[in-house]
């Protein structure tokens, strides 16, 4: 059966070898089903998001370990491989490693008598798309269990810190209309490239603001993603779309955040809101998330991303990102996450569950 790092790296290796692009998870979502044994119930299985749980102890807490299996597209960097230490490949930081702890846990705890903490499993796909294909919020609507959770857990890749709330995440689309014409005369069109420019500039010029939370530090920031004009070299663009990315403390409501974007723009711009995820509350001080704390020495710092905790602590659960991948690996051609790391995780997260 091998050490326990054996296999939590042999988990993790094949979970990365499966290749799992969102929006073509089935390989690696039945792989997963097979992999949770009884007597833990797939109690809710959805549009791509699945619960299993223990029969609920009334006085109980519970405490769900959550991850995704999808990934970003590979870089030429699946299969995997096992080498000094390391799992590398694609998925392995973000977050096929923690899928792989949690998986692991499971099936650990299965093979014994549960602790005081019952435990439940959920994992699900689509996680590295825009918010509309977000499978959780049918997950909530649909299983009541989910909702009792006293924290919930999402093994992101964190470096082994406890990483609370998460910012708030705004995408949009701005318009900056101008007059086609031909380049040798410009003074005959109105060009919206120019627009674009000058109507970017408090864009541009506008610095992060520091938001201090339960002693976080999260930073609201605004960047320019994408500046889309032009038809020919040889004409002046009558039209230009930037796309806009906003990311906003939780000291912030969405409704103020779009506020903030939209001032910083010309008034006779068009914008269109794409996305608003919102932030999440900061829950470390939630029973277990102490727990989890003292049980793996952690430091806890803000998360400096949007993650799906705030789905939790949007309606009213305790959450937390904490997770064996490093922030510096995800999405990398060389993504890899260290086996010492997996342990570490595996073994914080059995001593909240076990006490």
């Amino acid at each position: 059966m091998g050490t326990l790092a054996d296999r939590l790296a042999a988990r993790t290796l094949e979970l990365v070898d499966i290749p799992s692009e969102s929006l073509h998870e089935a390989e690696i979502r039945e792989r997963l089903r097979a992999a949770v044994p009884a007597p833990f119930v797939e109690v809710y299985a959805g549009d791509e998001a699945f619960l299993w749980a223990r029969e609920r102890r009334p006085d109980a807490p519970l405490l769900v370990l959550a991850g995704h299996y999808d990934t970003v597209p590979a870089q030429d960097n699946v299969p995997g491989r096992i080498e000094d230490g390391w799992v590398f490949g694609c998925g392995a930081s973000d977050m096929k490693g923690g899928v792989a702890v949690a998986v692991e846990l499971v099936r650990d705890l299965a093979a014994s008598g549960p602790g005081p903490v019952d435990v439940a499993l959920l994992l699900f796909g689509r996680e590295e798309l825009p918010p509309r294909f977000n499978p959780l919020p049918a997950l909530f609507d649909g299983c009541p269990l989910v909702r009792d959770a006293d924290l919930a857990v999402l093994l992101e890749p964190t470096d082994l810190e406890i990483q609370a709330g998460c910012v708030g995440n705004v995408t949009a689309r701005v318009v900056f209309q101008g007059r086609s014409g031909h380049s040798a005369r410009p003074w005959l069109a109105d060009n919206a490239i120019h627009r674009a420019i000058d109507g970017l500039a408090r864009v541009v010029a506008h610095e992060r603001r520091e938001a201090v939370i339960d002693g976080l530090p999260f930073f609201e920031v605004v960047s320019v993603t994408r500046l889309e004009a032009g038809v020919a070299d040889n004409v002046v663009p009558g039209s230009a779309v930037a796309t806009l990315n906003l990311r906003y403390p939780p000291d912030r409501t969405p409704d103020e955040a779009e506020e903030v974007l939209r001032a910083l723009l010309p008034t006779d711009t068009t914008v269109e809101i794409v996305g608003n995820s919102p932030p999440a509350d900061v829950s470390v001080d939630a029973p277990l998330a102490r727990s989890l704390r003292a049980a793996g020495g952690l430091a806890v710092a803000p998360k400096q991303a949007w993650t799906n905790v705030a789905d939790f602590t949007s309606r009213g659960i305790p959450a937390v990102n904490f997770g064996p991948g490093a922030t510096r690996y995800a999405h990398a051609v060389d993504e890899r996450v260290e086996i010492a790391s997996l342990v570490r995780a595996y073994e914080a997260l059995r001593r909240v569950v076990l006490g």
